[in-house]
């Protein structure tokens, strides 16, 4: 891919300017502000240069990469079984609260999750700026997705139930742009759901510049539970539950960790029989402070 032209930008949650560099990642810089502990890269690749990365099928099928080093998914299609079972996860500690109405995915790629929350009964709608990812979702599986940003989605104000992040708020440049942009569209007490890695768990604070999830440069913001909290406080939600989660990639260099449990799990048919005794694992991990993920639910004030 072209090279990715690079500026400098003050912090997002607090708008300061002061940082202190923490390590270098594929000459990358990973600084982390000064004021209220955000980490980010800066300078930060630009958001027209960002938007090339996921454009193609290259980025889903393991043909993308930036100076030598892979980007995107080995074979994005592979997971489909996977992100079904975390869309039923996702749900489950919420669904004796809300009631089916219409959602919205903010970073869809192919629509593999949202065919499934298609499925559970909800009124189905996703964005992404990936123009083969989205023209699969409406071509193959009949989804109403949009390619683009949320900023720029034509919908009246209040108009969604429940909003959902997987593994997307990190790869935004501007994370409290669409945060504000997600309050305005979302009905008062609608539930966003965000997941996203924890920088401040144990395995990214002893591996640092080899932490797996720093993934750059997809990956543009690290947030931790405290900073991401803070964010949904100061764009108008009220946290409710937070979870902690420990990936199976934690402290790989490559694409390959991520794949291989799961993919045995499904092929064997053992996703959902397990599922207890990875949520056990979970449990185990946040008593130890093992957990590099977290996923929050948070209710539109």
């Amino acid at each position: 891919m072209p090279e990715i032209r690079c500026q400098s930008v003050a912090c997002n949650l607090c708008q300061e300017s002061a940082c202190k560099h923490l390590f270098t990642a594929r000459s990358f810089n990973v600084v982390k502000c000064m004021n209220c502990g955000l980490v980010y890269l800066n300078p930060m690749p630009c958001p027209e240069d960002i938007t090339k990365i996921y454009d193609t099928d290259a980025y889903y099928s393991g043909e993308q990469s930036h100076c030598g080093i892979a980007l995107g998914y080995p074979n994005y299609a592979m997971l489909e079984g996977h992100l079904r079972f975390v869309a039923d996860e996702l749900l489950r500690p919420v669904k004796h609260r809300m009631r089916r109405g219409r959602v919205l995915d903010v970073g869809c790629g192919m629509g593999l999750m949202l065919s499934r929350f298609r499925e559970l009964g909800w009124d189905t709608y996703g964005v992404d700026v990936s123009t083969y990812a989205t023209e699969y979702a409406r071509k193959q599986l009949g989804l109403k997705v949009f390619t683009g940003v949320v900023e720029d989605l034509d919908f009246p104000e209040g108009y969604f139930d429940m909003v959902t992040m997987v593994l997307t708020i990190e790869h935004v440049p501007n994370p409290r742009g669409i945060l504000e942009a997600l309050q305005r569209l979302m009905k008062p007490g609608a539930v966003i759901i965000i997941t996203t890695h924890d920088i401040a768990g144990l395995w990214p604070r002893i591996v640092r510049g080899r932490w797996r999830h720093l993934n750059v440069p997809e990956h543009l913001y690290f947030f931790s539970k405290g900073t991401l909290k803070r964010l949904l406080e100061k764009t108008g939600f009220h946290t409710f539950r937070v979870t902690e989660t420990a990936t199976v990639a934690s402290v790989t260099s490559d694409n390959t960790g991520l794949y291989a449990p799961v993919r045995l799990l499904h092929n064997y048919g053992l996703m959902s029989k397990m599922a207890p005794f990875l949520r056990g694992l979970h449990a185990v991990a946040r008593m130890l402070n093992l957990a590099d993920g977290v996923t929050t639910y948070s209710q539109r004030v």
